[in-house]
C-alpha cells in the first residue's frame, strides 16, 4: 500500500495529453509551468480511479467503491451508469483498470480489471472473500445513455490475503498485447522473491496475455510442454504499481512502483525482469543484501530502478507526452503523479531513451 498518513485518496491516473480534476475546482491547482493550464472537465465522480477516451469528448470513467462505469460526455456527467459491476472495495480492491481493444474503433471491445465481489453486491466485509481480481471483455454501444455489454471473462487472478496491492491498472502495447500488473496482495511466494515460499504465481507480477487473455507463446518464461502461471508472466518482483505506460517513440514498457517506508521506483521493464520485491526496493547499492536472496527463474535478470524516492512519495499514474499539445518542450518528456503530495512531475530521458537524465549532481545516482 502506498504510504500516507490518514485516510487514503485515491491513485490520480490520467490519460495520455489531458489532465481532469474530477473533486477539486481548476483553481485549487498551483501550475508551475506557465504554458500549461488546467481545466475542469467534469465533476461529480465518486472515488474514480482511471478513465479511457472512446471518442472526442467522451469518456469512461471508474468508480472504485460502487463498481460503476461513468460517462463523461462533452464535459458533462451523465446521469446513468454505463455499466454497475459488484465489487468488493475494501482497502485497495474495487474497480480499478480500464483499456480499449487495440482494434477498438472497429470493434468496440472494453477490458475491465476489478475485484469481483461473491455476495452478487458491493462489499467491503472482511468475512466475505471476493472472487478474485478479474479481467472482463464488453462491448461499448455509444447509442443513447451509453452501454457496456456481452461480458466474457478472460482472465482470473487471486485477491487473498490482500486487501490491499492488488495493483489493477491494464494497457495494450504496441505488439497488441495486453499487459497488466497485479501486486504482492501480501503473499509470500517465489514471484516475491521467497525462494523457499510458494509459487510461482500470478501476484507481484507484469503479466502479458493475448486479447483473450491466453499466455503468449513468445513471453519469457512460456514453456509449451507445461501448463504453467510463469507462461503468462512478463515480469515479477513487483510489490504494487499504479502505472504502466509505453514510450510511444521506442515501444519500452515503463513502470511506477511503490515501496514500504522507503524507495518508491521508476522502472524500465523488458521481459523476464525482476524487481526485486521484496528483498531490494531502490538501488541494489542501497541494500545489504544484495542480489543472492533473490528467486531467479531461467532467463530472468534483475535491473536497478531508473529513478527512486528515499521518502515514498506513492508515484500513480505515468504518461508520455506523445504530441505537441502539451507544448513543444514537452514532447517526449515522461509525466508521472503522486498520490501523498498531489504532484506531477517531468522527467527527461536520455539519447537512447533507456533511462532518465539529470543536470542536477545530487541526482546522479537517481535517487531523490
Amino acid at each position: 500500500m502506498p504510504n500516507r498518513p490518514g485516510r487514503p485518496r485515491l491513485p490520480f491516473l490520467y490519460a495520455a495529453t489531458l489532465l481532469i480534476a474530477v473533486a477539486a475546482p481548476a483553481s485549487a491547482q498551483t501550475v508551475v509551468d506557465p504554458g500549461l493550464l488546467v481545466e475542469t472537465l467534469g465533476t461529480g465522480l465518486s472515488s474514480p480511479t482511471s478513465m479511457a477516451f472512446v471518442a472526442p469528448g467522451d469518456i469512461l470513467v471508474l468508480q472504485k467503491n460502487d463498481g460503476m462505469v461513468r460517462r463523461i460526455l462533452n464535459g458533462v456527467l451523465q446521469p446513468a451508469a454505463v455499466l454497475d459491476v459488484a465489487v468488493h472495495f475494501s482497502s485497495e480492491r474495487g474497480l480499478l483498470g480500464i483499456a480499449l481493444d487495440p482494434d477498438f474503433v472497429n470493434n468496440r471491445l472494453v477490458y475491465l480489471y476489478y475485484t469481483e465481489s461473491a455476495t452478487g453486491a458491493d462489499t467491503s466485509l472482511s468475512s466475505s472473500t471476493p472472487l478474485g481480481n478479474r479481467i472482463y471483455r464488453y462491448t461499448w454501444n455509444p447509442a443513447g445513455a451509453g452501454s457496456l455489454t456481452s461480458p466474457l471473462l478472460i482472465m482470473s487472478l487471486p485477491a487473498t490475503p490482500g486487501p490491499n496491492h492488488n495493483g489493477g491498472v491494464i494497457v495494450f502495447g504496441p505488439d497488441d498485447a495486453l499487459y497488466g500488473v497485479i501486486g504482492d496482495l501480501n503473499r509470500q511466494g517465489k514471484t516475491q522473491n521467497i525462494p523457499t515460499g510458494p509459487g510461482p504465481e500470478l501476484a507481484g507480477i507484469i503479466y502479458r496475455t493475448g486479447r483473450d487473455g491466453a499466455p503468449l507463446p513468445d513471453n519469457p518464461f512460456y514453456d509449451p510442454a507445461v501448463a504453467d502461471p510463469l507462461d503468462s508472466i512478463f515480469a515479477y518482483g513487483v510489490r504494487n504499481s499504479f502505472g504502466l505506460t509505453f514510450d510511444p517513440l521506442t515501444g519500452r514498457l515503463w513502470e511506477s512502483e511503490n515501496g514500504p517506508n522507503a524507495f518508491d521506483e521508476i522502472n524500465v521493464i523488458a521481459g523476464g525482469f525482476n524487481g526485486g520485491w521484496n528483498q531490494i526496493m531502490g538501488p541494489d547499492t542501497r541494500d545489504p543484501q544484495g542480489l543472492a536472496d533473490l528467486w531467479m527463474t531461467p532467463g530472468a535478470f534483475y535491473r536497478d530502478p531508473e529513478f527512486s524516492w528515499a521518502v515514498p512519495v506513492a508515484p500513480t499514474g505515468l504518461a508520455f507526452a506523445a504530441s505537441r499539445i502539451l507544448g513543444c518542450g514537452l514532447t517526449g518528456d515522461l509525466l508521472v503523479g503522486d498520490n501523498n503530495c498531489g504532484q506531477l512531475y517531468r522527467f527527461k530521458l536520455n539519447a537512447a531513451r533507456d533511462g532518465l537524465t539529470f543536470s542536477s549532481t545530487f541526482l546522479q545516482d537517481r535517487v531523490a
